[in-house]
């Protein structure tokens, strides 16, 4: 055989085969259930402790998803989290940041942020399934701190501080949920929460500070609890056609303590110091008030109720101008409170209650120092008081006009600047047990024209000017 075909059978057989030293792509193991991550080293490591990774997207991209731990430092943004992302920093320099509008971190399946900082984006955070924030601070946002359109979010110890006004701390859309305790909002936020459509949120210790209004609730539920809100110039709390529970919770300054139209309200434990307008301004609302406290608000009333339905228990009203409290239509039930030193910068205002074409039952009130009347019932209001005190009422202790129909029992008024019980033409007054003293204009003073009747039974005075009327009725 020629050595040229058996060179060339020989040199085939090379060809194909496959020397054992030939390199194949590296693969890199998941270093386990954690990762760490350092941008200030100079290269990456494996991931390990020891070796961290330079970028957070090295440690976001292993899987499965390990929790990753995040050192000191500046990481640019934005970032997308993977399903169950769990990242972890040391506290406020621990920064993740995005100069543009985009939302420094989005998830829509689920995430876990802990002891970092957000700085800058339109969001803080975008979400759409479950977040949990803890010792999470947002700073710089465009649009707002974290948004969410769906999930639960539950936080503890974040701080929100806003640098731009027209701006939102946390929004929950849709069927969205969330649980925020011991947190912060601080800053001009438009809305420091802000609850749209279904959605449902719950709050306990929680500080509002310098937001135009700590809550807009449109629609959806909100439990609010050991929660305060000062400093804005909004209604402090706003709510529209939702339903919204307060236990202890207190709002200093702003245009309104308490503002709703067409809400469901369960209250028990509110304060308003220095409302500038009214400590609550309730419309078409329901529910039931207890243990209120308004001080030093402004002249639309300490209480102002229209077209509302609403229980009222154990209140105290201090220096309010304007009225104590005021309702119109409805009804009005209110028991065990106490409306004192009323103030009035125009001089047809300054009645402790002040009822208009509403029915009201009143008991166990106290009236003192009122520049108006201590209650004043008129437009067809149809209102009973039992055991009701009026105190140093300059103008009279009860008034009554314009077809309203008072009836009291156990009715004291003493030391007025008018008359005990005025009553104008067509008012009516069915008065029982009427204790009355120290009366500038005596006992009665009655307009007797048109359907005014006054009928009066166990009646405690000496002073009885007025009796006399054609249109008083005095029982033996």
């Amino acid at each position: 055989m020629s050595p040229r075909p058996l060179l060339f059978v020989l040199l085939l057989i090379g060809a194909y085969r496959v020397p054992a030293s030939s390199p194949t792509p590296p693969v890199r193991s998941p270093p386990g259930a954690e990762v760490w991550v350092d941008g200030a080293r100079w290269e990456s490591g494996d991931g390990t402790r020891e070796r961290p990774f330079r970028t957070l997207g090295e440690g976001l991209a292993v899987r499965p998803l390990p929790t990753v731990h995040i050192a000191p430092g500046l990481y640019p943004g934005p970032f997308v989290l993977p399903k169950g992302a769990r990242l972890v920093g040391v506290g406020a320099s621990t920064v993740l940041y995005v100069e543009g509008r985009e939302p420094v971190v989005r998830t829509e399946a689920g995430a876990t942020l802990e002891q970092l900082a957000l700085q800058g984006g339109g969001w803080g955070v975008e979400a759409s399934g479950g977040l949990r924030l803890e010792g999470v601070a947002f700073s710089g946002q465009r649009e707002g701190a974290a948004r969410l359109t769906g999930g639960r979010l539950v936080a503890k110890g974040v701080r929100c501080e806003a640098s731009l006004s027209e701006t939102v701390g946390v929004s929950l859309e849709g069927r969205a949920t969330a649980e925020v305790k011991e947190s912060t909002f601080t800053g001009p936020w438009r809305r420091g929460l802000r609850v749209s459509g279904g959605a449902e949120a719950e709050l306990e210790g929680v500080r509002f500070e310098g937001a135009v209004m700590g809550l807009d609730q449109e629609g959806g539920r909100v439990r609010l609890r050991r929660v305060t809100v000062a400093g804005g110039r909004g209604a402090g709390l706003l709510v529209r056609d939702g339903a919204l529970e307060l236990e202890e919770v207190s709002v200093h300054g702003h245009e309104y303590g308490l503002a709703s139209s067409g809400a469901k309200l369960r209250v028990r434990g509110f304060t308003s110091v220095r409302a500038e307008r009214a400590g609550l301004g309730l419309t078409r609302s329901t529910g039931r008030l207890e243990e209120l406290q308004v001080r030093e608000s402004g002249s639309f009333g300490a209480l102002q109720l229209v077209g509302s339905d609403l229980e009222v228990w154990g209140f105290r009203v201090d220096s309010a101008d304007g009225y104590g409290v005021v309702a119109t239509n409805g009804r009005l039930r209110a028991r065990n409170g106490s409306i004192t030193r009323m103030r009035s910068s125009e001089r047809f205002t300054g009645d402790g209650l002040h009822l208009r074409g509403v029915k009201a039952d009143i008991e166990a009130v106290e009236v003192r120092e009122a520049p108006g009347a201590g209650v004043l019932a008129a437009q067809g209001a149809e209102v009973e008081l039992r055991d009701v005190t009026l105190i140093k009422c300059q103008q009279a202790g009860l008034a009554v006009e314009t077809l309203a129909r008072v009836k009291a029992v156990g009715l004291e008024v003493r030391d007025t600047g008018g008359a005990a019980l005025a009553v104008l033409r067509d008012g009516e007054v069915s008065a029982d047990v009427l204790t009355a003293s120290g009366l500038s204009e005596g006992l009665v003073w009655a307009e007797c024209e048109g359907a005014t009747r006054v009928r009066l039974g166990r009646l405690k005075a000496e002073d009885l000017r007025g009796l006399s009327a054609p249109c008083v009725e005095k029982s033996p």
